[in-house]
């Protein structure tokens, strides 16, 4: 039996033990982190700058507006504010013009003809390099001439029946380094006058599809007149041109500075013979008829070689692949192509 003393201790001590198990636990994890969030220093907020497009430099802000083209420039660009507005009007952003049809483009042909009179109208004789796809015709060109003395670059594709204004055109044109026609006809009388109206012209193309019953009598009149006024090329390009050896022999003879010569698709030219031999040992870089067509915009690889009627196609603006619907359709498209309509 346990004296009193004894039983007053184990009661104390019991009544401690009961203290401590009923006392709240606290997780050491719980209190490490309160106490390393105590000591952690709150991080200063740093504020987002917002940038202004405004406060680029303009020649800045110019060069990237020339790059969403022509249209976009003239229908959304120049009217976000004042200041976009008078650097779509700065001359400057003119000297360069690339237009064609966009696809789904809510515009005619006659619509972009005014768009492009408008754009040079903006570069105030400034423009030095113009591209113009499936839209130009004989009045344009002759706009473009009167307006734009310093043109070093012309380019125009698929645009039919432009043959009038040539001559007079490029009489103006006494700056054209370049001169770049892919199925848009020329004649030999505007060739003879680009040899001196143009002397400084460097680079000419006259691509086409080939022609499946070519015109015996004048197949060799273009490639005639380039060998005989054009003695300062190095880079020409004929692609579906119908001259024979005779046409090309000329342009050996008459062209002596010629680096480049493009004769692809002219099937009517015998490269197995001396004069193809000359060619190889005369000209650097040089194109075969049979030679592929990678590469080369607006003229295609298809299967107009095997179809009688692959030059009606050509001019209707069909292919031999087209559905039945747009054969029926194609003398109202030969008509706008032709500005008829």
């Amino acid at each position: 039996m346990q004296s009193p003393t004894m039983q007053s201790v184990s009661k104390l001590d019991r009544q401690k033990a009961n203290k401590r198990k009923s006392a709240p636990k606290v997780k050491e994890s719980t209190r490490t982190t309160q106490q390393k969030a105590k000591k952690r220093k709150t991080a200063p907020k740093v504020k987002e700058s917002t940038r202004n497009w405004l406060d680029l430099p303009g020649d800045l802000t110019g060069n990237i507006l020339q790059r969403i083209g022509v249209i976009d420039m003239l229908d959304n660009a120049q009217k976000v504010c004042t200041t976009w507005h008078k650097i779509c009007k700065e001359p400057s952003m003119w000297k360069v013009i690339q237009l064609d049809i966009p696809s789904g483009s809510r515009y005619t042909r006659s619509q972009l003809r005014k768009i492009c009179k408008n754009v040079v109208d903006r570069s105030q004789g400034q423009l030095v390099d113009i591209k113009i796809v499936d839209f130009a015709d004989d009045d344009l060109l002759k706009y473009i001439a009167d307006r734009a003395s310093h043109l070093t670059c012309l380019e125009i594709a698929c645009c039919y029946g432009m043959n009038g204004t040539w001559t007079e055109a490029l009489n103006k044109l006494s700056s054209l380094e370049e001169l770049s026609l892919h199925k848009t006809g020329i004649t030999k009388e505007a060739i003879e006058n680009v040899g001196w109206c143009c002397p400084l012209l460097k680079i000419l193309k006259v691509n086409q599809d080939p022609l499946k019953y070519p015109d015996e009598t004048d197949a060799n009149n273009l490639s005639i007149a380039i060998g005989k006024n054009l003695h300062e090329l190095r880079h020409l390009e004929l692609i579906g041109n119908s001259m024979t050896n005779i046409g090309l022999e000329a342009i050996l003879d008459g062209c002596h500075h010629l680096e480049l010569l493009d004769l692809r698709k002219c099937f009517y030219v015998d490269v197995k013979t001396d004069l193809g031999k000359r060619c190889s040992q005369q000209i650097k870089y040089l194109k075969l008829p049979n030679d592929s067509l990678d590469g080369c915009p607006y003229i295609y690889e298809n299967d107009s070689d095997n179809d009688p009627y692959a030059d009606l196609y050509c001019d209707c603006g069909l292919t031999p692949t087209d559905s039945d619907d747009a054969r029926d359709n194609w003398t109202a498209f030969y008509m706008d192509y032709y500005s008829l309509l």
